[in-house]
């Protein structure tokens, strides 16, 4: 249930859509922002649709409490084609930076099942603009945030990660240490595993909203 600051940021885009709800009724459908733009959460006329932005805007509020992120819209999400293609993706990349421990020893995905029943959720991501990147002051080689929606539990698990160059740091690194690379997960093998030697990842799992 949303309380507190939660409510607040529920009445801030509801009365913002009310706002651009006025403002469209003098334009003509294909002027209008609110039919124009490709909400992945279905018309934005609908009360469920709008409350589906609300959850992701407040699980990221949540995340980054330092940022503040009412002002995105709706077309900055986009709904993935299945849990099963975002899985995959997610451990393709893991496995090409050299974070196969995270994968196999400590059975992240396994973990992450038992909190959320990942084959029932509808996945969302997020690609943020510049000015919305909570990442963007540490310049990040790459980044992707994730969000796993069990509507049944109603359950959100927000599921971030991103990659920031250590090139500052190579002055003092010896040479071994820029062949093997200084990893949080594990040091990676080249040969299965190539990644720039400059580079280090920071993951991040966290819990979202009760729906």
């Amino acid at each position: 249930k949303a309380a507190g600051t939660d409510k607040k940021l529920y009445r801030y885009l509801e009365n913002k859509y009310q706002e651009e709800l006025e403002e469209a009724k003098a334009l003509t459908p294909e002027q209008s922002s609110l039919t124009n733009i490709a909400s992945p959460f279905g018309p934005l006329t609908q009360p469920a649709s709008r409350k589906m932005l609300f959850y992701l805007i407040a699980t990221l509020n949540a995340s980054f409490p330092d940022y503040d992120f009412s002002s995105l819209n709706a077309d900055q999400f986009t709904k993935e084609p299945s849990p099963d293609y975002c899985l995959k993706s997610i451990s393709t990349t893991l496995l090409n930076v050299g974070c196969p421990a995270t994968l196999k020893t400590s059975r992240m995905w396994d973990s992450i099942d038992d909190v959320i029943n990942i084959d029932e959720c509808d996945v969302y991501s997020y690609m943020p603009d510049p000015e919305s990147d909570p990442y963007e002051a540490e310049g990040p080689v790459w980044s992707f945030n994730y969000f796993f929606l069990n509507r049944n539990l109603k359950r959100i698990v927000f599921f971030t990660c991103r990659c920031i160059s250590n090139l500052d740091e190579l002055d003092n690194t010896s040479d071994q240490e820029l062949v093997f690379g200084d990893l949080i997960d594990e040091p990676a093998r080249p040969d299965l595993y190539p990644v720039p030697s400059y580079a280090r990842k920071e993951m991040s799992i966290g819990g979202g909203l009760r729906l």
